[in-house]
């Protein structure tokens, strides 16, 4: 099979797209042919350096997945078989710890992630565990259920984190990444006022169009928001991290909540401790989502309460050339890779 191959880690990470062995699936896992694949920021992450990846190389990247099983093993108690079209939940677990029995999966003593601790899906097929098998429902196209795969998952579960009330007055940042948007839609879908960050005029139009009530330059965060929105924000939703998570803290109401799962730029981010308990503040981290929030991804996808925007469409040898393009800010929505 051809697969892209990160083959260097750090500030020259490196690819080759090269010809490699299909792989060889054993009890419990499937072997999936890949039919599209989303670019995400955790791919430059790894690739970087910047967060925990593979023990060796060459590695596969790549952990939004969705294909049709080609091969399965002990598939009894999952009702899925050879054939069929399925979603791939990104994060692997083992099931019995008391993270994957209170139904926190993601966050499996002993798990990890498709893509970044085994390989994933920039490749024409990959071997998954059976238990990551989630089939595709009728009627919802193939490219769409690529690009809500871990982004929908994440975008639910961060608002599910936050406790995000319906007419709530919400400050969005990232807001132009795969899980910003979709952030943005099902926060419209709750009818809320909607506010996001960006540094680009033209990306702030675009975002305007798609429902955003209020854009906010990402170098004037506190000065604008303090002005437009003097009483603070119920909810932040905080995709970027570093100084953008330090301003961010600051414009939140009294009792409002911050929900965040960022990690894409440097910095460790600071609040002042005083100013956040006299406020009675609420910051927590989010990391990714459970195979529930995949699950009613899929459903708010169904029902066009979720609609993708892709961004681009690229074939598997050009995977490196959009992942330039992602580390370049010169994408807006969702970037996927055909496999087939």
């Amino acid at each position: 099979m051809y697969a892209l191959l990160l083959t260097d880690i750090g500030d020259r990470y490196t690819f080759h797209y090269a010809n490699v062995s299909i792989p060889h699936i054993r009890q419990g896992e499937a072997l999936v042919k890949v039919s599209y694949c989303g670019i995400n920021h955790l791919d430059l992450l790894i690739a970087s350096g910047k967060r925990p990846g593979p023990k060796k190389l060459p590695h596969v990247l790549g952990s939004e997945i969705v294909g049709t099983v080609h091969k399965i093993e002990n598939n009894s108690k999952i009702g899925i078989k050879k054939g069929d079209l399925v979603v791939v939940y990104p994060w692997t677990f083992c099931g019995s710890c008391n993270q994957c029995l209170n139904g926190n999966e993601q966050m499996c003593d002993a798990g990890g992630t498709i893509g970044r601790t085994i390989w994933g899906g920039y490749a024409e097929y990959v071997r998954v565990p059976v238990t990551n098998l989630v089939k595709l429902p009728d009627g919802i196209p193939v490219h769409s259920a690529c690009a809500i795969t871990l982004a929908g998952t994440t975008a639910h579960h961060l608002i599910r984190r936050a406790g995000v009330r319906k007419k709530s007055t919400v400050l969005v940042t990232g807001a132009t990444g795969g899980v910003g948007l979709l952030v943005i839609q099902l926060l419209k879908h709750m009818h809320c006022t909607i506010v996001a960050v960006t540094s680009s005029a033209q990306k702030g139009e675009r975002l305007r169009q798609i429902g955003v009530d209020t854009i906010i330059n990402t170098d004037k965060l506190v000065e604008q928001s303090t002005r437009l929105f003097p009483n603070g924000f119920d909810h932040v939703i905080d995709i970027m991290g570093g100084d953008i998570w330090s301003e961010s803290v600051k414009v939140l109401a009294k009792g409002g909540s911050m929900s965040f799962c960022s990690t894409t730029l440097d910095g460790p981010g600071t609040v002042h401790i005083g100013n956040a308990f006299a406020r009675e503040i609420t910051i927590q981290g989010s990391y990714g989502g459970t195979k529930k929030d995949l699950h009613a991804a899929l459903e708010l996808l169904h029902q066009g309460v979720l609609v993708p925007v892709i961004d681009s469409t690229v074939v598997l040898k050009d995977a490196a050339t959009a992942l330039e393009k992602l580390q370049s800010k010169r994408v807006f929505g969702k970037v996927i890779v055909k496999a087939e």
